[in-house]
């Protein structure tokens, strides 16, 4: 079979997933990590900052807008996504366009420099919106793929090899960003673009060769379809908003994440400019934040399935809390690196779990829908973290105390978790 029917065409249902098709999967986090640190986290923000917006004082806010906009956008059509994919059994075909789209427009910055705000930052948007698809229908795969026993585990294990991808990737781009985002250094950095597409591609690609549809489409025109999921998602909101499980899990997934993309999306920057990090010294504050996800990603996985989803959440998001207090009041680099790698550690069971809760609720046949509305809410909070962070500071003239707002989001979702219904009955709550 060709390559491009392998990677289209809805493949025949197995009877159980097999450990190859789990392993598969787990590497789409390979990619989406490596996508996310390199571009949103570490280059991108900086780049933009320092070389194509040299002479403006105004690109933390542009930055800001641009990833509120993409997230936004993401956010809204996430759960019509979702409920389109459900009814057409789909899921793979629609997969692979967001995956094109991401890896041509992240080569395309690498045509980006000085002055090329508005280009650059278009590509940079439609790059951020196919790799948001692309994580969405990824992660609607996995309840096909675990049980409810081990869903917490598989995506632990997952979102560890994403952290190991983020370290590699990192470890890679390090002799080419070692001397600074200059303009000297400007060509050395557009090769990082590339380097991301590459690695992306290459770690997406099992997912679409070997992990199988097993959707059971109801309707086959598109017509059809669209007003199908338009009135599936109807339903869906109307649940949302009549399930207490429901409304508080994605109440609080929306303010803890928000507070978490706050300090993700902003924290090598700020790393910069209030506590002087330069040179490499970004790329090591990514490799810790990746050493300490890896971590986390791996132990929370198993604490979940023995803890129960709950008590886990609670207990993550506690540790964020507590860790942004080291991260507002330290001033020392070595003090940052570690209080960074706690957070790090936070983040990677942060996502893992979440995704785990999100498979655990969603109904049969209905995986994609509801992960599309974990893609809602997790897009907006992405978006609105930056975007928070960005107006504060120029309000502010500020990098620092813009920071205690991620305090109030992560005390906020600690009581709303604390109200939250048994997730799992047959596990401890």
């Amino acid at each position: 079979m060709p390559l491009s029917e392998k990677v289209l065409s809805p493949q025949p249902h197995p009877t159980s997933p097999r450990k190859s098709e789990k392993i598969a999967w787990s590497f789409f986090d390979f990619a989406n990590t490596a996508f996310n640190t390199l571009i949103v986290d570490l280059v991108f923000g900086t780049y933009f900052l320092r070389i194509i917006c040299a002479h403006r004082t105004d690109a933390t806010w542009l930055f800001g807008c641009a990833l509120f906009f993409c997230q936004t956008l993401v956010g809204v059509l996430s759960p019509l996504l979702g409920a389109l994919v459900d009814v057409t059994g789909k899921k793979k075909r629609i997969l692979s366009i967001s995956y094109i789209v991401c890896i041509v427009a992240t080569a395309s910055l690498a045509a980006m420099g000085e002055g090329d705000v508005w280009m650059s930052l278009a590509a940079f948007m439609a790059a951020s919106i196919g790799y948001a698809f692309a994580e969405n229908l990824t992660a609607s795969f996995l309840p096909e793929l675990a049980s409810s026993q081990e869903i917490g585990r598989l995506s632990g294990l997952a979102r560890a090899l994403g952290n190991v991808g983020g370290f590699l990737s990192v470890a890679a781009i390090y002799p080419l960003m070692s001397p600074g985002f200059t303009l000297a250094n400007s060509g050395a950095i557009r090769l990082i673009f590339l380097l991301t597409a590459a690695i992306y591609g290459a770690g997406g690609l099992p997912t679409l060769l070997f992990v199988r549809e097993r959707g059971h489409p109801t309707q086959q025109d598109w017509k059809g379809a669209m007003e199908s999921s338009l009135g599936r998602l109807s339903h869906t909101f109307s649940k949302l908003r009549d399930e207490p499980r429901l409304r508080l899990f994605f109440s609080a997934f929306l303010l803890y994440s928000t507070g978490a993309s706050m300090v993700l999306a902003m924290g090598a920057l700020y790393g910069q400019m209030q506590i002087g990090l330069a040179g490499r010294e970004p790329v090591f504050l990514l490799l810790a934040i990746q050493t300490g996800g890896c971590l986390g990603a791996i132990l929370f996985g198993f604490i979940e399935d023995w803890l129960g989803s709950k008590k886990t959440l609670q207990l993550i998001v506690s540790i964020w809390f507590l860790g942004m207090g080291g991260f507002y009041f330290v001033q020392e680099k070595l003090a940052f690196y570690a209080v960074c790698a706690v957070l790090g550690m936070g983040a990677g069971s942060l996502h893992a779990v979440s995704r785990a809760v999100v498979g655990i609720l969603a109904p049969k046949n209905e995986h994609a829908e509801y992960f599309g509305l974990w893609g809602l809410f997790g897009r907006v909070a992405a978006g609105s973290g930056p975007l928070l962070f960005g107006l504060l500071s120029q309000s502010l003239h500020s990098f620092h105390t813009p920071m205690l707002a991620a305090f109030v989001f992560f005390a906020v979702s600690l009581g709303l978790l604390s109200a939250l219904p048994k997730l799992l009955p047959q596990r401890i709550e």
